[in-house]
């Protein structure tokens, strides 16, 4: 794990946000820091300040990197340029935010080109002390134990455990042209309910609530639209 991810100028992080807990996400698509479920909690992602615990999607060809929030929101979409091609990874937590639990929205689009990238998930409680426990697949999503949290993972059904306890799950993805591919990540105190949330539906109400949240801001020295954007290389 150490190195995997090298750490980068916090300026290469974009926050993710929903009222309850935040998450950055770097660069090399990692989420790297996340207290769950809540901002006063363990970290259950760490690898930000050095401890352990990391969700990654990356692109497997050589690429650089850019990206925006979308307007009135704290909806991020990171785009990589590769030698394959352009695409694009849609992210956020889902808003508003449960006190009970963290979802993190993530919508890979493959538009125009195909999108190939390695997907890791490794949940660790406390800062790493807690690994993922018992992780078992059952009609393509993945359910198990982190520290005292339980842990549930839709569209991963390719994903295997690695290691000998099997604490991360590892997939090769290929998302192909004009379609995307939806992960959708849950993290809980309590019992988590009977079926996992529908992408479409979380990534709607998640836009419903942004749009109520944030007020429209006029006359302002940078013109409604206006992108919050970063371009660097994978290497720089």
């Amino acid at each position: 794990m150490p190195g995997e991810f090298p750490p980068q100028p916090l300026d290469r992080y974009a926050l993710l946000a929903d009222g309850e807990r935040g998450a950055m996400v770097g660069p090399f698509g990692d989420v790297t820091w996340m207290c769950a479920p809540r901002w006063d909690s363990g970290a259950v992602f760490s690898t930000l300040i050095g401890g352990r615990g990391v969700y990654a999607v990356t692109p497997v060809a050589r690429h650089v990197w850019g990206g925006r929030y979308e307007e009135g929101s704290l909806i991020w979409r990171t785009r990589w340029i590769t030698e394959e091609g352009v695409f694009e990874c849609r992210e956020a937590l889902a808003f508003p935010g449960d006190p009970h639990c963290a979802v993190i929205l993530r919508r890979i689009i493959a538009s125009p080109d195909r999108a190939r990238l390695a997907v890791v998930l490794e949940p660790r409680a406390d800062f790493g002390e807690g690994p993922l426990r018992a992780p078992h697949e059952h009609d393509g999503v993945w359910t198990g134990a982190v520290g005292e949290l339980r842990m549930r993972w839709s569209g991963g059904a390719n994903a295997r455990p690695e290691g000998p306890e099997g604490h991360r799950l590892t997939m090769d993805l290929t998302v192909e042209p004009g379609t995307h591919h939806d992960l959708v990540l849950e993290i809980s105190d309590r019992e988590l309910p009977p079926r996992p949330p529908e992408a479409a539906r979380c990534w709607a109400e998640t836009e419903t609530a942004w749009e109520r949240a944030v007020p429209r801001l006029q006359g302002t020295v940078a013109p409604p639209g206006t992108p919050v954007s970063r371009t660097r290389s994978c290497g720089d």
